[in-house]
């Protein structure tokens, strides 16, 4: 046929249009060009590697080919490249490469890709990726790998390539991407250290524009404002502002300029529950090169405790100076430096300008009781640090009287002593009821066991520490004089316990019972509760002291635990193999239906027990249950039980078992392996049965086409059924009867096994859908060869069996298919079919058990 360039140009360009590829049909209508010279010249195209081809169906698909010609990427390529045949040997490697890695062309070229042993090949699986690539197209990846100039960073790109004389082939190209990984490292290095900061800091941080939008928010920031993030950016935050407070706090914010870039301000603040608390801000200006405001940042902090107790403080001078007590103090030199309008009236004095000063020696006043009575007092001071009891004092004219004195030496945190401060007061009983009141209350205050005292009129009037803490209060003001009723229909308790509560109480006295009920943010609460009523001697009722202890972690352990076992019990429940498991005693923890259907044997009958092998009785001691033997030495699993097989910690075996399927028997495929946990310990095993006699029907299916024929006497059909495989004559006979009685293409897409019928250069020419489940491929690869679904190190040895099958007999073979990610071993035969020009090659394959 002579070539018609002008027609071979119309059909490239026509292609190039149509990206998603073209028919014959659709280019010999479209074109004006008969259709036999249209698949002539789309033959040419093809096998000169211009266009490629696709099969759907009957249907094949034409378009241009993607693939890049050795020549030009070697001539103009500054990144490093090496270039593989079919059976991935290097052809070709360009000086870049050479000079990289500091490597000989001599050593490299004929060489197979496996055989390059240094990095980044010893990281990456280029096999994996010329696999990707055979079955994808272009196929990338990254690699880092240690160079002796230090650290570096690869990017691949696998290209099929098309050789000049029309052959398949691979391209790697590799591209030093150091300085941009680099880069890329150290700025993830340097914002994750500018967020560690942020994010651990405990003050609130937060930035806002000249809006008052909020542009971003540290973690601290968003606890304190009850918010997500997400809740936050974009939005302003006065409404967490009191309204009287915002113009201020507005002015002082917008008075920030380059000349005064930092003010601090205290302000009061809306908490998400509504609680009016105290905050510090200090905002800063962010200026651009001229000077103008773009953004605020804000440094935030909680002053409410600062805030309340300074309130405090003034409200205790406030209380001593009004006092009823005579209180006075004095410095470490015994010179008085305060007293309250009380005391100077005690002492008979007008005013405190006549104390201020005075030696408290002076205070007795000539009398030889009070002198006593001062040096008895400071030196239980300086050797005890307080002294309280009854002293007899004289007042300014010479009055005596009796006051009840509580005098203490006053030290800082760290222990130093600051002053002394007396109080006079008469009532002495009194006195020494509050200091025994004072140790209980510390005593209760520092319990880890939250304890409330409702009145008898059943409000608070007590509640400490631990109690709040439990209940998610700031203070006890928050819950000092509520009414106790109130507090709890606050709280999701069940009306039956309360009722029961109740009860009790009335009968006994005393209630102890678990509460669950629910936090004000929603979370759960159990609690250990105990309520007792207090009654004085005549049993009136004075008041209720309720204890609560959270149990709420415990009871989280518990039905972590319990939801654990059901999820597992659940998963083998719904698992369709028969299955059970046991624990580290062998004590079976979980027995599925489909098992209680196989063995006839209830699981209430063998959950917690450890003598479940009555269950399996069907076996007969043609199998033994392999979670009985999974701990076996290797040498002593081989000799007892050479039908089971270990691969890595399983074991597996299959047998034929006359007693299953209601003693119509089975062929059975059983698997047992240990449970390990995260250390590394046993803590059970598993095993999992499995019918498969249906997929050995289904194997010898293909064989019972020959025997219903009548052409294979019937002990051999049974000889046959028991085989892995059948012989070379058996199946070509049987091949022979299907292509006279149907297509052969309709044959492999019945067929359950997995089939391929390849050429003698192993080119594929059909395969059964199994094969193309088993290799993982979603189209039937027809038109690749076989060894590309092979191990690289496979590929020629697997050419090699083939070829050894001759005229007059078959060869058994075993081999590791590749799948994304993984290997699978089949094991397999190879028939020869055909005559001896045309003859082909059937492979019978199946997975290999290991």
């Amino acid at each position: 046929m002579i070539l018609d360039q002008e027609k071979i140009t119309r059909i490239k360009r026509f292609l190039k249009s149509r990206p998603k590829g073209l028919t014959i049909s659709d280019i010999s209508s479209a074109l004006k060009i008969n259709r036999n010279s249209v698949a002539k010249y789309l033959e040419i195209l093809l096998i000169t590697g211009q266009v490629e081809v696709k099969i759907f169906g009957n249907a094949k698909v034409y378009y241009l080919s993607s693939r890049v010609p050795i020549s030009s990427m070697l001539r103009f390529a500054s990144e490093l490249i090496l270039v593989l045949d079919f059976e991935g040997r290097i052809t070709e490697v360009n000086d870049n490469f050479l000079d990289f890695f500091g490597r000989k062309r001599d050593d490299l070229v004929g060489n197979g890709i496996q055989s390059l042993d240094f990095p980044p090949f010893r990281e990456l699986s280029p096999q994996t990726l010329l696999q990707k690539a055979a079955v994808q197209g272009e196929v990338s990846s990254e690699a880092r790998f240690t160079h002796h100039e230090g650290e570096k960073y690869l990017r691949f790109k696998i290209i099929p390539t098309v050789f000049e004389d029309g052959g398949d082939g691979t391209t790697i190209i590799m591209e030093d991407i150091t300085l941009p990984k680099q880069f890329e490292e150290q700025l993830r290095i340097n914002e994750a250290r500018y967020r560690g900061i942020v994010e651990d800091q405990t003050e609130m941080i937060t930035r806002f524009g000249p809006d008052f939008l909020i542009r971003f928010v540290n973690t601290e920031a968003c606890q304190s404002l009850g918010k997500t993030r997400e809740e936050l950016i974009g939005k302003d935050f006065w409404n967490y502002i009191p309204a009287e407070d915002r113009i201020w706090i507005k002015e002082r914010i917008l008075s920030l300029s380059k000349d005064h870039p930092v003010d601090t301000i205290e302000h009061r603040f809306i908490s998400p529950s509504g609680e009016i608390l105290w905050h510090q801000w200090t905002n800063r200006a962010i200026l651009n090169d001229r000077g103008e405001v773009v953004e605020y940042q804000g440094v935030g902090r909680d002053i409410t405790a600062r805030k309340k107790a300074e309130e405090e403080l003034l409200i205790k001078n406030l209380a001593i100076d009004s006092s009823v007590n005579g209180i006075g103090i004095a410095g470490l030199d015994r010179k008085i430096t305060y007293a309250n309008q009380a005391f100077t009236e005690l002492f008979g004095y007008r005013d405190l300008a006549e104390v201020l000063g005075m030696p408290l020696d002076q205070c007795a006043h000539g009398s030889v009781d009070a002198m006593r009575d001062i040096m008895q007092v400071m030196a239980a001071i300086s050797e005890k640090g307080s002294w309280v009891g009854e002293v007899k004092a004289q007042k300014k004219d010479g009055t005596s009287f009796f006051a009840q004195l509580s005098a203490t030496l006053v030290r800082d945190e760290a222990g130093t002593p600051l002053c002394m401060m007396a109080s006079f007061v008469d009532i002495t009983a009194k006195k020494e009821a509050e200091r025994e009141m004072m140790i209980k209350d510390t005593a209760i205050e520092s319990s880890i066991t939250g304890i409330a005292i409702v009145s008898a009129d059943r409000k608070i009037i007590y509640a400490n520490q631990s109690f709040l803490s439990i209940f998610g209060f700031s203070s006890h003001d928050e819950v000092q004089g509520t009414s106790w009723d109130g507090f709890v229909a606050g709280y999701d308790v069940q009306q039956p316990v309360l009722d029961q509560l109740k009860e009790t109480l009335q009968k006994e006295g005393r209630w102890i019972g678990e509460f669950r009920t629910r936090k004000v943010d929603g979370d759960l609460l159990y609690l250990l509760v105990s309520v007792s009523l207090v009654q004085d001697a005549g049993e009136a009722l004075l008041c209720w002291m309720v204890s609560f202890l959270d149990i709420t972690g415990q009871k989280m352990i518990e039905q972590t635990l319990k939801s654990t076992v059901e999820k597992l019990q659940d998963t083998i429940e719904f698992m369709p193999d028969p299955t059970f498991v046991v624990d580290r005693n062998k004590r079976v923890i979980a027995w599925n239906s489909a098992l209680e259907a196989l063995t006839n044997t209830k699981k209430e009958e063998v959950l917690g027990r450890s003598d479940y092998q009555h269950a399996f009785s069907l076996f007969r001691e043609i199998r033994p249950v392999l979670i009985d033997i999974l701990d076996l030495p290797a040498h002593k699993l081989a000799n007892s039980y050479p039908s089971v097989r270990r691969f890595g910690d399983s074991i597996y075996v299959e047998a034929f078992i006359p007693g299953a399927n209601e003693g119509q028997g089975a062929c059975l495929w059983g698997k047992a392996s240990p449970l390990i946990d995260r250390e590394g310990n046993i803590i059970g095993a598993i095993e999992s049965l499995r019918d498969i006699t249906e997929w050995k029907r289904a194997h010898q299916s293909i064989l019972s086409v020959g025997a219903n024929e009548g052409n294979v006497p019937e002990d051999r059909v049974k000889e046959l059924e028991s085989s892995l495989v059948s012989s070379k004559e058996e199946i070509e006979e049987l091949i022979a009867k299907l292509n006279a009685a149907r297509p052969l293409e309709e044959a492999f897409s019945d067929v359950v096994d997995p089939l391929v019928l390849i050429d003698r250069s192993g080119r594929i020419i059909r395969c059964s859908r199994s094969f193309c489940r088993m290799v993982g491929v979603d189209a039937e690869p027809d038109g690749n060869n076989i060894a590309m679904f092979c191990a690289p190190e496979e590929r020629k040895p697997m050419l090699e069996w083939i070829k050894k099958a001759g005229p007059d007999r078959s060869i058994q073979f075993s081999a590791s298919l590749l799948r994304v990610g993984s290997r699978l071993p089949v094991e397999g035969i190879a028939i020869p079919v055909g005559g001896k020009r045309e003859r082909s090659f059937m492979l019978v394959l199946r997975e290999a058990v290991s």
